[in-house]
């Protein structure tokens, strides 16, 4: 049998290892959980997955290169269907200068010179 005295004596050596390991591990929580540290792995976490995405979008793009080609054109199509549509009714002239006003001659589209010191 072990002296009771012993017995204490490695209680206590168990509990400081014990109480080093803990302190230890609380270090390297408080490191995990700092804010740069959080910052710094959501960054990397999205960065990886904007990489995998993109490797992924790429390999479907070279498997499919004409249905890839289809789908863009038709997307294409659906964002000008308004200024397609203006080509065919024949209002294609939309961005032409606009012709001057038939009321108007060169003299009476200023407004008068205002005199400085002078009121109407």
């Amino acid at each position: 049998m072990t002296n009771p005295a012993e017995a204490r004596a490695q209680a206590r050596e168990r509990s400081e290892a014990a109480r080093t390991r803990l302190m230890a591990t609380l270090g390297e929580v408080q490191e995990r959980f700092r804010p740069a540290n959080l910052a710094q792995d959501a960054v990397e976490g999205a960065a990886q997955g904007f990489a995998s995405a993109a490797r992924r979008g790429a390999s479907a793009v070279r498997a499919r290169p004409w249905w890839i080609a289809a789908f863009s054109g038709a997307i294409g199509l659906a964002m000008a269907r308004g200024w397609i549509a203006d080509i065919v009714r024949g209002k294609g002239d939309g961005d032409a200068t606009p012709a001057p006003a038939d009321g108007l001659d060169s003299k009476t589209k200023r407004a008068p010179r205002a005199r400085k010191g002078r009121s109407r």
